[in-house]
């Protein structure tokens, strides 16, 4: 499964265009307009995927030419993030000078993750991974999340709904609606229990979606975890509780995701050879 020029091409402009937008929003904090308690929040997103989703996008990016089916896990993963996180920074923040760049990133990494996804060869990502990694345990971790963040945000939406208020965080945010929750509840959580279902099944693509959501979920976890912690230095204290909730995911999400894409190293079947394409 070698890289094609419009993965190449489209990873290459978001590398070009993300770079100096995170660089701005860490440099010239100004930019955003956000109510106070946001800005560490988008402070903490343009350090995470400044220094780790777009290095990760590059370098595998680059492996990618070798046919490298773990790479391809990894660069669908690091896409996933990027589609989300820009995603939240065109829909989720208030307007400044960087909007139309957010708008061409999010649709830049939606596109490169439906192409990369297309252009996958599930069934040779399963020959490569089915015996070698712990796939129970991946999709027991996959549920648990989806049903313990469906949960804790269900909670304050029909906690608002029965008490005919606006949620606590709509509040808090001064925003329309709580955007991650949209992300959430419509696309991300569920798509987490799908793949759990079709990895407990052995289903081809059951291997795919897991290994790009575990990198995923686990470069959102590092996300929450620096916001909460820029937040925290802003004097904008999280309960531990919570704090605690999502490190011990995103640690156990970093170890799995790590098993799942190193398990197979070395072995001939972890290198692909490319496969007929459209």
């Amino acid at each position: 499964m070698s890289i094609d020029r419009r993965e190449r091409w489209l990873s290459a402009l978001i590398i070009v265009l993300a770079l100096p937008a995170h660089l701005i929003g860490l440099f010239v904090p100004s930019i955003y307009r956000d109510p106070a308690v946001l800005l560490p929040q988008n402070l903490g997103t343009d350090l995470v995927t400044l220094c780790v989703a777009v290095p990760l996008l590059a370098v595998t990016t680059m492996a990618l030419g070798k046919g490298s089916a773990r790479a391809r896990l990894l660069w669908l993963g690091a896409l996933g993030y990027l589609a989300y996180a820009y995603g939240m920074y065109a829909l989720g923040v208030r307007w400044n000078e960087l909007f139309l760049l957010y708008v061409a990133l999010f649709g830049l990494a939606l596109f490169a993750l439906v192409i990369g996804l297309v252009g996958t060869d599930a069934a040779r990502v399963r020959a490569s991974l089915a015996g070698r990694v712990p796939s129970r345990a991946v999709a027991g971790y996959l549920m648990l999340v989806a049903v313990m963040v469906t949960a804790l945000w269900l909670a304050e939406e029909l906690r608002a709904l029965a008490g005919g208020v606006v949620p606590p965080s709509v509040v808090q945010l001064e925003t329309p609606t709580n955007i991650v929750h949209v992300f959430d509840l419509g696309v991300v959580l569920p798509a987490m229990v799908v793949a759990a279902v079709m990895l407990l099944r052995d289903w081809p693509w059951g291997y795919v979606l897991a290994g790009l959501l575990l990198v995923k979920a686990t470069t959102i976890g590092l996300w929450v975890v620096v916001m909460i912690w820029l937040s925290a230095r802003q004097g904008f204290a999280t309960p531990a509780a919570y704090t605690a909730f999502f490190v011990l995911l995103t640690a156990v999400g970093g170890v799995l995701a790590w098993r799942f894409t190193a398990a197979p190293a070395g072995r001939p079947q972890w290198q692909l050879s490319p496969h007929p394409r459209p």
